[in-house]
């Protein structure tokens, strides 16, 4: 393939920038490194250190958004279910089996569904009570309760309309929806982590509430009582204080220490150890710290001495240096599985520049996918048009990826009214009787080589036809916080999602473009709107998968993101360790699961 002398040139930048952007890191915020750790020969040590780039944004799983933050609390809290690293299918976790599901033809949920869970009889919490029923329904409460700062979780959990427990089992419950919801299985198993009722909610609030009137804004609007647990349960002690993170699994927050490291502790006494034969409640290493490195550099050094196992989403050129360096591939395994994820760049519809949609498309025209896949991203990505992974069967393959062409790109400005009328070189329009010049910011987080590069390239076509776009490199987390406050215009990341069915209600539906909401880009479109909330309840697969080629086709139109590629997880794990296999399931391992090879000690 043919590069351009441009992207050659924009990308040998970004090169040279990053080198600077790291030594000036070193150089005037060391108090943001962490703490160096003496050099020993950690290969006898069953301790599991893994990197981390980002800070977590909380240990509170209900209020967080981040997926390593997820990640972390997999070995915290359990879910009913869980996806099976090697089948990717659903299997038992806190629950005893997966669901008796029923469809319902009489009495008061007919047309609906039901589904009956048990949790493990052996199942309890921290301070030795067990886990039953009522800890699953108070979870379910805290989700739907609107002052919560879950509202990426709770279109999932929108179709349960009642909860109820076994009089004679305290531990097994019947979950009942007057719809048939699709994802009924995963969204009750498998989407949320249960938490203790006794510690998150003391005085029992969520009690005074059956869920058919967390259902009815009319009962929770303004409500006191609604109010005042959701200020307790959204407060930084939840989230953030080791001492207040209470869950089932098999280790315990026990350090944070801020752009450090986070540790987690195995617990002693943990139920699961009673439990055989289930692969989702193995826990071998006795403690898993987390290491916080936003420097590559850094983080690969610290593995090269001993100090960190696991890296992933390795920087692809790094990865492929890695891989050639036979000192390095000879202690750590290299793997590129495929991820259910995919990136992109999305536009803030809400502003005055990017409230057209044939300004979106012009924008769209500038990206050279191609050259982003061979030359940022190494070949290790697979094109996407839609936010459907390309695996998938319903991926909407009539959808072309959008072609780099100045050309449109120019056309299409021009046609939305955009020119340039006071000889800046910039293009300018009125909007509301003002003067608005096309003048946008790219945020993406700091010290992401991959997402920098792209931005420099478009930075660099965009200026060809009359767009300044500025590179905003940010903290991880506050660029989250200003893009769910709507403050970007434009911002690129990644979506992760499951190996099971979409529910495009998440991020793609109105209902969705609110403060917290995966609908960061504003964007709506009734039609769109009435096609999800019909695939929610289309039980036919191939109704089901028409429905999914639709609503991409209408997402395809109107270009809220740009969608990039699904790329392929870049990991490498020290081979000391045994268990150690990789999956398209995120995080890529199980790393609970890694034990010590040979059975080594200290």
């Amino acid at each position: 393939m043919k590069i351009s002398s441009a992207f050659k040139q924009a990308l040998f930048l970004g090169c040279l920038l990053s080198f600077t952007t790291a030594c000036d890191n070193s150089q005037s915020k060391k108090t943001e490194e962490p703490t160096p750790i003496t050099k020993t020969d950690n290969n006898n040590s069953p301790e599991l250190k893994i990197h981390e780039r980002g800070e977590p944004d909380g240990m509170n799983p209900l209020v967080t958004n981040h997926a390593n933050s997820e990640y972390i609390q997999n070995n915290l809290f359990q879910k009913l279910l869980r996806y099976n690293l090697t089948d990717l299918k659903l299997i038992p976790q806190l629950a005893v089996s997966l669901p008796e599901v029923t469809v319902l033809e009489q009495g008061e949920f007919a047309g609906g569904m039901s589904l009956t869970y048990e949790i493990h009889p052996e199942a309890t919490w921290d301070n030795g009570t067990p886990i039953t029923a009522d800890d699953y329904v108070f979870t379910i409460k805290a989700i739907k309760n609107p002052s919560v700062n879950a509202a990426s979780l709770r279109p999932y959990v929108q179709f349960i309309e009642k909860i109820e427990i076994d009089p004679i089992n305290p531990k097994k419950f019947t979950i009942f929806s007057k719809e048939r919801y699709f994802l009924a299985e995963e969204a009750s198993g498998n989407v949320t982590f249960i938490i203790p009722e006794y510690h998150y909610d003391p005085e029992g609030i969520m009690r005074q509430f059956a869920i058919e009137q967390l259902n009815d804004e009319n009962i929770t609007k303004d409500n006191a009582s609604i109010s005042r647990f959701a200020e307790q349960f959204n407060s930084p002690a939840f989230n953030r204080e080791a001492a207040q993170v209470i869950g089932s699994g098999a280790y315990q927050l026990k350090e944070w220490t801020t752009g450090e490291r986070i540790v987690l502790e195995r617990k002693k006494d943990w139920w699961g150890d009673k439990v055989q034969g289930n692969k989702m409640l193995e826990a071998h290493p006795p403690k898993i710290t987390y290491r916080v490195f936003k420097d590559w550099t850094a983080a690969i050094t610290n593995a090269k001495d001993g100090q960190v196992d696991v890296m992933r989403s390795i920087p692809p050129t790094e990865f492929v240096r890695l891989r050639d360096d036979s000192k390095f591939s000879g202690k750590f395994d290299l793997s590129t599985p495929d991820q259910f994820v995919y990136s992109y760049i999305a536009f803030n519809t809400k502003r005055p520049q990017l409230s057209d949609k044939r300004v979106r498309r012009a924008i769209a025209h500038l990206v050279n996918k191609e050259d982003y896949i061979t030359s940022i991203m190494e070949d290790m990505a697979k094109p996407t048009a839609t936010p459907i992974h390309p695996t998938k069967d319903y991926y909407n393959k009539e959808l072309k990826d959008i072609e780099y062409d100045i050309e449109k790109a120019k056309t299409l400005l021009m046609e939305a009214g955009w020119k340039d009328t006071d000889g800046d070189n910039i293009l300018d329009k009125k909007v509301g009787g003002k003067k608005v010049d096309f003048k946008l910011d790219y945020r993406y987080d700091q010290g992401n080589v991959v997402r920098k590069s792209m931005g420099l390239l478009l930075q660099n076509e965009a200026k060809r036809v009359g767009i300044k776009i500025d590179l905003m490199p940010m903290d991880f987390t506050n660029m989250l916080e200003k893009a769910d406050n709507g403050d970007f215009d434009l911002i690129t990341a990644a979506w992760v999602n499951t190996p099971g069915l979409d529910d495009l209600k998440q991020i793609w539906h109105s209902d969705a473009a609110l403060q917290g909401g995966g609908n960061r880009a504003g964007y709506s479109n009734p039609k769109l709107d009435q096609i999800i909330d019909k695939i929610r309840v289309t039980l036919d697969k191939d109704e089901r998968r028409k429905l999914y080629q639709e609503a991409q086709s209408i997402i395809y139109e109107d270009q809220p993101y740009i969608f990039l590629f699904a790329p392929s997880e870049r990991i490498a794990i020290h081979n000391r360790f045994e268990g150690t296999e990789t999956s398209p399931a995120r995080p890529g391992y199980n790393e609970a699961r890694f034990k010590l090879r040979n059975k080594q000690t200290n």
